[in-house]
């Protein structure tokens, strides 16, 4: 139900359907407040502890009380100019509540390793629809209605071309992860997934995106070095640099993606460098200045949006801090970076295939980190959340299940000799 729920869900916003039923209120969101109602009901029958991931849950919690309180003192107090309370009102539940309950439909929906495999796949088939469909539509087999940039990168299924990149680099290792523990035709199947999404990146041109999956690169290469075979990986990434060759040299985004990488990245003015960038974080920050007190305090719940600024934050830290000043940016990083250590802790004790995607999730979460340093995210927000429940049910089973810590110490520093997958242990004792 989860899985098909999901691929439902991204479906939709790829097909462009409408399903608002009224203001704040979509098909999208009565889904999930349905599943939600039915999960709160089993568990209240079933006495289902509501302990896991239990650090994540308070995050959110003290974010949205901070974020309505800052919200009613913005609104009722304050009384910003052009700071409506009824439209904030409903981005707040559809920004942050909304995604809290996503997450916590996924967290408490998942019960088995094996589910949480299984709805993490549908997750990665949705991915790899959404990048497909938008591939056809811009080389013109369908139409859509995605409106590529001015500048000629592609915006696709989740918003514009930073957001949409984004979104790809989440859902990337996964499917390397799902190609690698596959067999025969699936292994195929996903493979091609794999480049279709690769291709859907390229075809944004998005820095920030490659910024973050060099981040998670360079991240997993450390954090899982004692599971790596290097003369594999050599052989997948030469490999897919082959082909990323090959698509460059005989489309026209090889000049787009070398123009914006090498020729305005290292432009010597900052402002040209970060296609404006440091400008727009330099105001946000002058204006926090102006009253050091919003430097704790923050403004208020989605106040940027009622000041004069030309242009959105491109930064989710910033913007974490400019509107809910240190709480919303602890809270936020805690989110992020708290998901982050809990799936890397669950990988280097669970088996595969459970072990794979938890890497998996752990590389697409770090890479979805730096890439929000340059992006604003609203769309992609939902299927992290969703992704992030999932992996955080199947952290929560593997580190809780009886394994003795004698056994789990050896088992993080002697690593599997071979696995079912093919991945060899560097320096395994045999």
């Amino acid at each position: 139900m989860l899985g098909i729920t999901s691929f439902f869900l991204l479906a939709t916003q790829t097909l462009r359907w409408d399903l608002t039923l009224t203001t704040g209120l979509s098909a999208k969101n009565f889904l999930i407040y349905v599943l939600a109602t039915f999960l709160a009901l089993r568990m209240i029958i079933a006495r289902t502890s509501i302990m896991a991931a239990g650090r994540l849950q308070a995050a959110f919690l003290v974010q949205i009380g901070y974020a309505i309180f800052t919200f009613l003192i913005a609104a009722l107090v304050i009384k910003y100019q052009n700071y409506e309370l009824i439209d904030n009102a409903i981005k707040l539940k559809g920004g942050l509540v909304d995604y809290f309950i996503f997450f916590l439909v996924f967290l408490f929906g998942v019960r088995t390793l094996e589910d949480g495999v299984t709805v993490t796949k549908w997750l990665l088939a949705g991915a790899i629809f959404a990048n497909l469909a938008t591939i056809m539509d811009t080389v013109g087999l369908v139409n859509l209605g995605y409106a590529e940039r001015i500048d000629g990168r592609t915006q696709g299924a989740l918003g514009e071309a930073n957001q949409y990149a984004a979104y790809i680099v989440l859902f990337l290792p996964g499917l390397v992860a799902a190609a690698v523990g596959s067999r025969g035709l699936m292994r195929l199947g996903w493979l091609v997934g794999t480049l279709i999404s690769c291709a859907a990146l390229v075809m944004t041109a998005s820095r920030g995106a490659f910024v973050g999956l060099v981040i998670a690169c360079v991240a997993g290469a450390y954090i899982y070095r004692q599971y790596v075979s290097y003369s594999r990986v050599a052989g997948w990434v030469l490999g897919s640099l082959f082909v990323l060759v090959v698509f460059l040299s005989f489309s026209k985004y090889g000049g787009l993606l070398t123009e914006r990488v090498i020729g305005q990245t290292s432009s010597i003015d900052a402002v040209d460098a970060s296609s404006g960038r440091t400008e727009i974080w330099a105001g946000l920050l002058g204006t926090m200045f102006t009253n050091p007190i919003t430097l704790l305090t923050g403004y208020g719940w989605n106040v940027y949006w009622s000041m004069p600024f030309h242009f959105s934050p491109h930064n989710h830290y910033l913007a974490l801090w400019f509107n809910l000043g240190l709480i919303g940016l602890f809270t936020g990083c805690t989110l992020l970076f708290g998901s982050i250590a809990t799936a890397r802790r669950a990988s280097l004790l669970a088996r595969p295939p459970a072990r794979g995607q938890l890497i998996a999730f752990t590389l697409g979460a770090i890479a979805i980190s730096g890439a929000v340093f340059f992006v604003d995210l609203y769309e992609p927000w939902y299927y992290f959340w969703m992704y992030a429940g999932t992996a955080m049910r199947m952290s929560y089973l593997v580190m809780h299940a009886e394994v003795s810590e004698p056994a789990a110490r050896a088992q993080r520093l002697r690593g599997p000799a071979r696995d079912p997958y093919g991945w060899t242990a560097a320096g395994a004792r045999q």
